[in-house]
């Protein structure tokens, strides 16, 4: 399967999995996690996620896609990257 790689609003494409950058708590975030929630029916995908019950940091879980053009949404959880002092 070749890989495509597409700049575009990750809201409005129609495929079957998208990723978001989750916090580990699975709360709605902002820049794209928010915007992803608000494409998707915050409510709805929030009672999900409160129903996971948080994701530890480098694992992810999987929930529906709602109101998105998508069937799944992966919630991935990574640790903070840490900011090194340049020399």
């Amino acid at each position: 399967m070749p890989l495509q790689i597409v700049l575009n609003d990750i809201t409005i494409m129609p495929t079957d999995t998208i990723v978001n950058a989750a916090n580990s708590a699975l709360q709605r975030g902002g820049g794209v996690c928010g915007a992803i929630f608000a494409a998707a029916g915050a409510r709805e995908l929030q009672e999900e996620c409160d129903r996971i019950g948080g994701c530890p940091v480098g694992e992810a879980v999987i929930t529906g896609g709602y109101a998105l053009p998508v069937r799944h949404i992966i919630h991935a959880v990574s640790s903070k990257a840490r900011q090194w002092p340049c020399s």
